[in-house]
């Protein structure tokens, strides 16, 4: 197919425009919608303002400011907590930048405002507008991310009385670095603190946050704060649990800025080529007008995979650059850059900031991105918005759309590849009507909890003698300030699951445990002989696209993946060809059905349950993919890419069903359950984990059992599958609606006969399940892993699966002797590093004094 070249000028995309362009690429029209737009209304900047500030807004903003800006600013200037949620491009950084100057102006040399991004991206877009604003007022301005030399940073600190940063720079470096009296005095020195994109704070990420935010409260003097948001919903109930504090809010129904009308659009493929049809699309989006595109996609793979295939389509049309020669080896942005380039998060500062720059600039046409360009990041003027499925989060929907149209009517195209939004559920206006979620955050996360009381520990001593108001970390739960006494003043032992953090944290806690994972490891990518950094990954990410021999695409250029280093958190890699490859991946889930259980669903002869469980992520190989042929590689001795498997093992949450008269569902049954869950309760697929769950007793009676396990996929758990816990029956209906929907009549009369099983459970008592602790009769007994049993050993090369020889009680504690990887070697190792598998270890109670058994 040919498309039309893309012209220097003219009408932007039409309705009708679009609707060809779609069906000439393979995709067919289904539903529409229109929003209408709003005009805006204005106030005058308050009369509270120091007068140069309001003198200068005045001048600067002639009609007035919005009514919502200049109420948000009354609020503050009275001295609380502001809360924006208002729409895209509705001047929330106005507010927030006018009561800083406000404040230093009047404050004088001692006033300092520190100003947090959840993306270093931002901080460079929103460095020119804040000098814009607080420069001409004598403001100054500095800035302090993981570019900044650490050298230079305490300099910044002194020179700036605007400070903008990461919150994983004030949390590796500045909290780490408090008995430097430089950043003692900044901090005691701030009066405001402002959150930006603050519904990015969720899950793992938003969770550390909260317990950052509480620590800076010990280490800042009294200040308030701003915080701006995308809508979503409850944001007066989502602050308060972030930052302990009530704000007054400002939501949609406040909003007085101008709102453009927008187009949506919901197409079909239905040919079964989805993903050639998708990139099609997009390449003719590229020549097709004036306009510029923005496509989200789900998963950095699929981000990148979709941009090396648009520009394969563009170059075989003889359009792959500007200048209409074949795209560069190396897609330089400097020069003959390719139209279409990806954008994630992970990216090299400068390689963000140059994607960032071309599109702003107009030299790229569009930007296949995941959630990571879903920010405020300014990128000029975006006239179609592509989601590449449905979202499943109402929030993610209107974040993305509110990207198209900024200052001109605009589109969104939503490619609904997995018929999530049909007419028989109400159809694109259903969908669109959803309510906004919430905001999720999960502070009863123990490893959380634990490697920030590590942090705060570190800060207290740090921070000196004297009285510190702790009072902040009272609105966290009491098991953060039990186990942060505990620290500061030991008088228990670490629990066993928590011992290998406090191992890591040793040397360095703040850069042992990063903001935006819970426990995961992360790596640095690096091309061989020091050519250059290609990004990071966490563990996780690591087994989905950086493990051993994996292909790895950075900016569209693919990367072998030659050698990982666990312990100096590395993954070396060289150029390779345009390959694919998958990993061979096995999970298997290990449920603690006795004290575990949360919540408890059963029938005659089948149960559904929440359960705490051990889950143990795989990978055993990969199978590259070069054109049709396909080779698979395993992992183990002669392996040019690893000895041994890679092994992911932690602690989580999930939910277990099983129906013994009914055979297992099948994967693909499984995997729609799973999409049904998360289209119904807002849950993104990828912090969810699937995996087959095995268990020698089960909640019914003492026999062994199998089933399916869906489970949360961070580390301690974030308990995301609480829901289907409660409401199993209602998604599996769910599930059955789906394939009916796609006409996969097979897959829906498997769901149908779990489905009558599933609707005959009912909720039963947990209690009798819990399993009492036996009490020590002395103190020299102990519970030990039996000898000949298997177990896991958190090693500083990560999880291993190990078999226990025998033990031995030593001055330092129980140690166990493991069976070694070669003969001839004895390996021993503490008894607090080696975990046993629940429901398949055996453990025994043992006198350490004689070595007996007791029992």
């Amino acid at each position: 197919m040919t498309v039309p070249a893309r012209s220097e000028g003219g009408a932007h995309f039409t309705p009708e425009g679009m609707r060809d362009l779609l069906s000439r690429c393979g995709f067919t029209v289904s539903d529409e919608q229109y929003l209408v737009g709003q005009d805006p209304r204005h106030a005058p900047p308050p009369s509270g303002l120091e007068g140069e500030v309001r003198r200068f807004l005045g001048e600067q903003w002639t009609a007035g400011l919005f009514e919502h800006q200049a109420r948000a600013i009354e609020e503050a200037l009275a001295g609380r907590d502001v809360c924006l949620a208002t729409s895209t491009a509705s001047g929330k950084s106005l507010v927030y930048q006018a009561v800083a100057a406000h404040l230093v102006r009047v404050g004088g040399a001692g006033v300092r405002v520190l100003a947090l991004y959840p993306a270093r991206a931002l901080i460079q877009d929103q460095l020119e507008q804040w000098s814009k604003l607080v420069t001409p007022l004598g403001v100054r301005v500095g800035y302090v991310d993981g570019g900044v030399p650490v050298d230079r940073r305490v300099a910044v600190l002194q020179g700036a009385q605007v400070l903008l940063a990461t919150p994983d720079v004030v949390h590796a470096w500045m909290m780490g670095r408090l008995a430097d009296a430089g950043v003692r005095q900044f901090l005691k020195s701030v009066r405001l603190l402002v959150l930006d994109e603050t519904h990015v704070y969720e899950g793992v990420f938003g969770t550390n946050m909260a317990y950052l935010l509480r620590r800076l409260d010990v280490a800042c003097g009294e200040h308030q704060i701003i915080c701006t948001t995308a809508t979503l919903g409850r944001p007066a109930d989502f602050v308060e649990q972030l930052t302990g504090r009530k704000p007054a809010t400002f939501g949609p129904d406040t909003d007085a800025a101008r709102i453009p009308p927008k187009a949506v659009i919901l197409a079909e493929e239905t040919a079964g080529r989805s993903f050639e049809n998708t990139a099609r699309f997009l390449a003719a989006l590229a020549r097709a007008g004036p306009g510029r595109f923005l496509a989200f996609g789900d998963s950095r793979r699929m981000v990148e995979r979709l941009v090396v295939a648009t520009l394969r389509i563009m170059r075989e049309e003889g359009a792959a650059t500007r200048g209409g020669d074949d795209a560069p080896e190396d897609l330089d942005l400097s020069a003959g850059a390719p139209p279409v380039l990806p954008y994630r998060a992970g990216y090299e500062a400068l390689d963000r900031n140059a994607i960032q720059r071309s599109l702003a600039k107009g030299e790229l046409a569009g930007v296949v991105s995941t959630s990571a360009l879903e920010l405020g990041i300014d990128i000029g003027e975006i006239d179609v918005v592509v989601m590449l499925g449905a979202p499943s989060s109402p929030k993610a929907f209107w974040q993305r759309l509110g990207r198209a149209g900024r200052r001109h009517p605009g589109f969104g195209v939503v490619l609904d590849d997995r018929r999530r939004i049909s007419a028989s559920t109400g159809g694109l206006a259903s969908y669109m009507k959803r309510p906004m979620e919430a905001n999720w955050l999960y502070l009863d996360n123990r490893y959380i909890q634990y490697s920030h009381a590590l942090c705060a520990a570190w800060e207290v001593a740090a921070l000196g003698a004297g009285p510190l108001d702790l009072r902040s970390f009272e609105t966290l739960p009491g098991d953060y300030m039990r186990l942060l006494a505990n620290e500061l003043n030991p008088t228990e032992q670490v629990p066993v699951d928590l011992y290998p953090l406090k191992q890591r944290a040793q040397n360095d806690p703040h850069h042992e445990f990063l903001l935006r994972s819970a426990a995961d490891p992360s790596y640095q990518v690096e091309e061989m002989h020091g050519r250059g950094k290609l990004g990071n990954l966490t563990l996780a990410q690591v087994l989905r696209e950086g493990y051993p021999g994996a292909v790895y695409y950075y900016m569209a250029r693919p990367y072998r993946v030659v050698a990982m280093h666990a312990r100096r958190g590395l993954l070396e890699v060289r150029r390779e060809k345009y390959l694919s490859t998958s990993p061979i991946a096995q999970a298997k889930v290990f449920p603690q059905f006795g004290g575990g259980t949360l919540r408890l669903m059963t029938s005659e002869d089948g149960f559904a349950a929440e359960v705490e469980v051990q889950a143990s992520e795989r990978v055993l190989g990969f199978v590259e993919q070069r054109g049709r042929v396909k080779e698979e590689h395993r992992y183990g001795a002669g392996s040019p890419f690893s000895q041994r498997e890679l092994n992911r093992f932690f602690q989580t949450t999930g939910v277990c069903w099983w129906f013994g008269g009914l055979p297992p569902l099948s994967q693909e049954a499984v995997d729609l359950v799973l999409e049904a869950f998360c289209t119904d309760f807002s849950v993104s697929e990828r912090d969810l984990g699937v995996g087959l769950f095995f268990s020698k007793t089960s909640p019914l009676r003492a026999e062994r059992c199998e089933g399916w396990c869906i489970y949360d996929a961070t580390q301690g758990s974030l308990r995301l599958t609480r829901l289907l816990a409660a409401h199993f029956s209602d998604v599996v209906t769910a599930a059955i609606e789906l394939a009916r929907e796609r006409g996969d009549r097979a897959l829906a009369t498997e769901l149908s006969h779990f489905d009558t099983a599933a609707n005959e459970l009912q909720a039963t008592s947990v209690e009798a399940l819990q399993e009492p602790v036996p009490a020590a009769s002395r103190n020299s007994e102990s519970e030990i892993v039996a000898p000949g049993e298997v177990a896991i050993f958190e090693g500083m090369q990560g999880s291993e699966n190990v078999r226990v020889v025998g033990w031995r009680y030593t001055p330092q504690g129980v140690m166990y002797e493991l069976e070694p990887p070669t003969t001839g070697v004895k390996r021993m190792v503490a008894a607090r590093a080696v975990r046993p598998i629940f429901g398949t270890t055996r453990l025994v109670r043992v006198n350490l004094v004689t070595g007996e058994e007791i029992g």
